[in-house]
C-alpha cells in the first residue's frame, strides 16, 4: 500500500480526527454506580450546629446613602414642604415685589406670596430654597438654590424687578 500524498493525506487525518472524536468512550458496558441512599434525617431530631442551611438567601439592596441609579438627575427633585409656614415655606418663585422701602439701616422689600399675604425682606432673609442677597430701589435680588447636576454652579441668582408705570 503506497503512502497517501496531498489530498488523500488531509482527507486520511480528517477521518481519523472524526473517528477518533466521534468514538464512544472504551468502556461502556460497565452501568454507573447508583448513589446510596441517605438515611432521612428524624423530624424531632434538632439540627446539630455545625450543620448550615444551603439554600441561598434572597438578595436584598441596601441603599447606604446612595441614589437610586434608575433615577433620572435631570427631574428636579419635589421636597415636601408641608409644616412649614410664612416665610421659610416660600420658594423664589413663589414672591412677588410689591415696593421697596427706604430705611436708614438700607432697603427692605415688600413681597406678596403665595398665600396673598405681605412680607418684608431684608438682606439675608432666608426663603425654602434661597436667601436675599441684594435689595435695591427697583429690585430684589435672590441667590436661588438649584439641585441640577448639569449645572456648574449649585445656586443662580435671579431678579424681581419692579413694574414701574409711567404717569401720563
Amino acid at each position: 500500500m503506497r503512502a497517501p500524498t496531498g489530498r488523500g493525506l488531509v482527507m486520511a487525518v480528517l477521518f481519523l480526527s472524526v473517528e477518533a472524536v466521534g468514538a464512544p468512550p472504551a468502556d461502556t458496558t460497565r452501568a454507573a454506580p447508583t448513589p446510596a441512599p441517605t438515611p432521612a434525617p428524624a423530624k424531632d431530631a434538632e439540627a446539630a450546629p455545625g450543620d448550615a442551611d444551603l439554600t441561598p438567601s434572597p438578595y436584598t439592596y441596601e441603599v447606604r446613602g446612595r441614589r437610586d441609579p434608575f433615577r433620572s438627575l435631570l427631574i428636579r427633585k419635589q421636597v415636601e414642604r408641608s409644616g412649614i409656614g410664612g416665610l421659610a415655606g416660600m420658594t423664589v418663585d413663589e414672591l412677588e415685589l410689591q415696593g421697596t422701602i427706604k430705611m436708614k439701616t438700607g432697603w427692605i422689600g415688600m413681597m406678596r406670596g403665595s398665600d396673598n399675604r405681605s412680607y418684608l425682606l431684608k438682606k439675608g432673609s432666608v426663603l425654602f430654597d434661597g436667601e436675599v442677597t441684594g435689595i435695591s430701589s427697583t429690585e430684589v435680588t435672590f441667590r436661588q438654590n438649584v439641585n441640577d447636576p448639569a449645572s456648574p454652579k449649585p445656586f443662580r441668582d435671579v431678579v424681581k424687578s419692579l413694574a414701574l408705570q409711567q404717569k401720563p
